[in-house]
């Protein structure tokens, strides 16, 4: 029997709508490629933010990006550490900007169905995997596409979570140059911090963000007045736009299927010490499209899917491996955890930490972010991590 669609997307957010747009070139003309997403529309709902150096190519989406800055802070209390870099950018884009044009790709091509209001079930594996729908349709596929992110296991799975207010003023207030990145309070059931993204002088996106279990349920309202007011002081502020999420920081992604290809954070593009994903998301889509055109070169009679070996997401083992050890020091006692970044921001090198961060760091890089912490705490959960099952 053969398969109604050649590949199904299931989940159109960043991962699924990407890959549908990469999918949209000429090039693919010949694939039936069918996406199925929950929301029956697309507005802003989050704010993706990321490290882009000049140095590198710009991605596709660079040029919606709202704003970028060379300086970057976190702190606690009056304790701040301050870094910048001339030619690495933090940037922010808007969700509805890339939603746009994504959608503006595959809306253009003929051989990409997009079906919003259309919520999944089930994903069956096989040599014909099937998509269940919520509608009880069952939809084969030579392969599957799964973007769907994974449910926290249990109520003591790590998670990032945040709330988020975009604020208006009526006088100057945010610094335009610098990026808040953490303002920490210290904790005793998570890592809390504040994020600070100002656009303007009289504009800013202030998120309330915490790491820790799933069962935490902060007061985002509560949290947000109250920061929000020891920014502005008693001067009246105007809230124009609310965003909310619950990221799953798994450090061991969904392997690939029979037929059956996890994209997105399922397939670990969201790296958990940070929370960042956009920029591994789109080049992971990436090398799938290459790596799909190779195929179709090489098999030119029609047997390019079943041929075809798509690449799983790989995260360095060595990055996975000091991830794990770095959550598990702050879980075993997130009331240290401000001062380990503090640590990180003060004592290390810019570029170095930079590497670190974005994943492109080199040994001796990494060994730079290692020397800077406390050795107690960190050789304990090192040897907790070797001996876990």
């Amino acid at each position: 029997m053969s398969a109604a669609w050649d590949i199904v997307i299931v989940g159109g957010g960043l991962s699924g709508l990407a890959l549908a747009a990469e999918l949209s070139q000429p090039v693919f003309t010949k694939l039936r490629i069918l996406v199925l997403e929950a929301r029956t529309d697309y507005v802003r709902d989050r704010t993706w933010s990321y490290w882009r150096s000049e140095s590198q190519p710009a991605h596709a989406y660079a040029h919606l990006e709202r704003a970028r800055w060379n300086r970057w802070r976190v702190g606690q209390g009056d304790r701040l550490a301050t870094q910048q870099h001339s030619t690495t950018h933090y940037c922010t884009l808007d969700a509805d900007a890339f939603y746009q044009e994504a959608l503006r790709k595959v809306r253009a091509c003929q051989h990409i169905e997009l079906r919003l209001g259309a919520p999944v079930k089930a994903v069956v594996d096989g040599v014909t995997p099937t998509v269940r729908t919520s509608s009880l349709e069952a939809i084969s596929a030579s392969w599957i596409c799964d973007a769907r992110p994974p449910a926290p296991k249990h109520g003591a799975s790590l998670v990032q979570q945040f709330a988020g207010w975009e604020v208006r003023t009526q006088q100057d207030v945010f610094d335009v140059n610098t990026v808040d990145l953490m303002r920490f309070e210290t904790c005793e059931q998570g890592l809390h911090f504040f994020y600070v993204l100002p656009y303007s002088a009289r504009g800013a996106l202030i998120e309330s963000t915490w790491v820790s279990a799933a069962n935490v349920k902060p007061d985002y309202e509560a949290e947000l007045q109250h920061y929000t007011q020891q920014i502005l002081g008693k001067q009246n502020f105007e809230i124009t736009y609310r965003e909310k999420g619950v990221l799953p920081l798994q450090s061991v992604p969904r392997k690939l299927g029979q037929r059956v290809l996890p994209i997105g954070s399922n397939a670990g593009t969201l790296r958990p010490s940070t929370g960042y994903a956009f920029i591994d998301t789109l080049q992971h889509t990436q090398q799938l499209t290459k790596s799909l055109l190779q195929s179709l070169e090489q098999n030119p009679n029609g047997d390019a899917l079943q041929n075809w070996q798509p690449p799983q997401f790989a995260r360095p083992a060595i990055d996975l491996w000091m991830d794990r050890v770095f959550l598990d020091v702050l879980q075993n006692d997130w009331s240290r955890a401000p001062e380990f970044f503090l640590q990180m921001f003060e004592h290390v090198d810019t570029a170095n930490l930079l590497a670190f961060l974005t994943g492109n760091a080199t040994l001796a890089q990494r060994m730079a972010v290692a020397r800077v912490l406390p050795k107690s705490p960190f050789l304990s959960a090192a040897m907790r991590q070797f001996f876990k099952p």
